[in-house]
């Protein structure tokens, strides 16, 4: 990993906003208080460690801006703080608003603390810098370090329209070992319910929080399989997400679905790959990194290693107040000539996104599928008070050709959409279209041998 200012920086990871955020503020038990001071410490971390320079009188407007819409005040109650304001008097503006704001207040100063905290960092319109409440900031920690950081019954969901622009929730992965692989669901099931709440309509993390819940408890699904309706009951246990999946999808055609970046990922990827060879001589790959909201930029690292040559540029990344720096590949790769066909979709991000930057870049493999997410920098989670925390921005991230991916996502050469009606009928477009990509790519070479 390149060099980092503080020891916290060991925490450097890619992962999109709105992961971190997936639990609703409005849903969580808040065992500690918190008050105006929250949003003036994370003003404080923006101050230090944000990759931009910030001016804190917008970002305090910002969040009095949340405090006016939490409490349904007009401007005249809660007034912007006016331009040019020392920062000291702007800080002692803001406590009085935030004060004024919780007598006004029917919830709790917590929550209304956790708003504006939440909504100031959002003005920033930037994926990688959030806030998270105490069971956000515990599950990021616990998924960055790879160990079971919810409780739920394992799999991956998409909310996707149908020609109606009514919105379904799909099962996108189900991981393996997982109470919902047990209980035998399956990937492109339709969730329609959960414990007799409809799914329709809703955004994949409101359906998240319907799927979760405690340990031993069992979420009651219905199901759509196609023209079948099943009911099946799972019992919801500790989630390890298992980040790789490899195996033989055709002869010779390794198939491999990465769903995250967390400690160890690259390690997993490389012994599986290893073994898979062990079985079969390995003649092209499927890399599948749909879903992928990132991890850790060692892995990341890691993974870009096995198939591009020593030092080479991985991505281009800019740090306050450093000289530009580049990401580079390491060791000797396993497969550095084996055709390699990348997928992705718009949940494709982070380090999702500097793999796919960099194989296109160097063209070292073909991209299948939609526009990846736009999401690329470097982040730290870093703690706030009464167990919060924030993730920020610290580094930019371009790809190898200086490329900008954050709000702008990374176009595939081979546009592939997944329909909800390719979904209903089991049918992966995405998957068959790599697939045939590979076989074209095999014809090539076997009349370029010829």
């Amino acid at each position: 990993m390149f060099p980092v200012r503080a020891a916290h920086r060991r925490w450097v990871v890619l992962l999109v906003a709105a992961a971190l955020v997936a639990v609703p503020l409005g849903t969580v038990q808040h065992a500690i208080a918190s008050d105006g001071t929250l949003v003036l410490a994370a003003l404080k971390v923006l101050d230090e460690e944000y990759v931009d320079p910030v001016q804190p009188v917008p970002l305090l407007n910002a969040a009095i801006a949340t405090l006016r819409k939490a409490t349904n005040q007009s401007s005249a109650a809660l007034p912007d703080i006016p331009a040019g304001t020392a920062r000291a008097d702007a800080e002692i503006s803001f406590t009085s608003e935030f004060e004024r704001a919780a007598e006004l207040n029917s919830t709790s100063e917590t929550q209304l603390a956790y708003e504006a905290t939440a909504g100031m960092l959002a003005s920033l319109r930037d994926s990688h810098t959030a806030f998270l409440d105490p069971k956000q900031y515990l599950e990021s920690r616990q998924q960055i370090l790879g160990r079971p950081g919810f409780t739920g019954i394992g799999v991956v969901i998409t909310a996707r329209k149908d020609a109606a622009g009514d919105a379904w929730i799909f099962v996108e992965d189900v991981f393996p070992g997982s109470p919902a692989e047990s209980a035998g669901v399956k990937r492109f099931d339709r969730i329609v319910q959960v414990d007799g709440k409809s799914l329709k309509n809703v955004t994949s993390l409101e359906a998240s929080q319907f799927i979760r819940g405690p340990a031993g408890s069992t979420a009651a699904l219905q199901i759509l399989r196609g023209d079948r309706t099943l009911m099946i009951d799972v019992v919801r246990a500790p989630i390890r997400e298992h980040p790789v999946e490899a195996r033989f999808i055709q002869p010779g055609v390794a198939y491999v679905k990465l769903v995250g970046f967390p400690r160890g990922a690259g390690a997993q990827l490389r012994m599986s790959l290893q073994e898979l060879e062990v079985r079969e001589s390995i003649r092209s790959i499927v890399l599948d990194l749909r879903g992928n909201p990132g991890g850790l930029i060692h892995e990341a690292v890691a993974i870009g290693s096995l198939f591009l040559p020593p030092r080479t540029v991985l991505s281009k990344i800019t740090e306050r107040g450093q000289s530009p720096s580049v990401l580079q590949t390491a060791g000797t790769p396993l497969f550095p000539q084996t055709p390699v066909v990348v997928l992705i979709d718009g949940s494709s991000a982070s380090a999702s996104e500097i793999l796919t930057g960099a194989f296109k870049d160097h063209h070292r493999a073909t991209i299948v599928g939609e526009k990846s997410a736009g999401a690329l920098g470097g982040s730290v989670t870093v703690p706030l008070p009464d167990r919060t925390g924030m993730s920020v921005t610290v580094e930019r991230i371009m790809t190898p050709q200086g490329a900008q991916v954050e709000g702008v996502g990374i176009a595939p050469d081979v546009n592939v959409s997944l329909t909800v009606s390719d979904m209903v009928r089991g049918e992966d477009t995405q998957l068959q279209a790599a697939l045939r990509v590979l076989a074209a790519l095999r014809m090539r070479l076997t009349s370029r041998a010829a």
